[in-house]
């Protein structure tokens, strides 16, 4: 079965943190609502489409480094840029994950 534009039609599954079933979609692009609530989301050839754990994991190692930044001496001024650069680096890799994510449910 084909959708619009000739793409063929696909059966979504959408599952929350616990790994528990929230529901499931056909179509050619994921159920907006479904996507936005669902921490994992995959497709029936198998794709992983949304996986909140790699997100969770920055998020925590951002904290983390804020936390040890707030902790070196300022006479360690090349141990605070790198920190810097690694918590600036990884700041922009969560927004390009976030903004991937919220255009796949869109």
């Amino acid at each position: 079965m084909f959708g619009a534009d000739d793409e063929p039609l696909r059966e979504f599954q959408y599952f929350n943190e616990d790994g528990v079933f929230i529901g499931k979609s056909e179509g050619t692009q994921p159920d907006g609502e479904l996507f936005r609530q669902a921490h994992y989301v995959f497709d029936s050839n198998n794709d992983t489409l949304k996986n909140l754990d790699l997100l969770m994991i920055m998020r925590r190692k951002l904290k983390n480094l804020r936390v040890a930044l707030v902790n070196v001496p300022i006479k360690q001024i090349d141990q605070i840029m790198e920190i810097n650069r690694q918590i600036s680096e990884l700041e922009q890799n969560i927004a390009e994950l976030e903004l991937q994510s919220w255009k796949q449910a869109s």
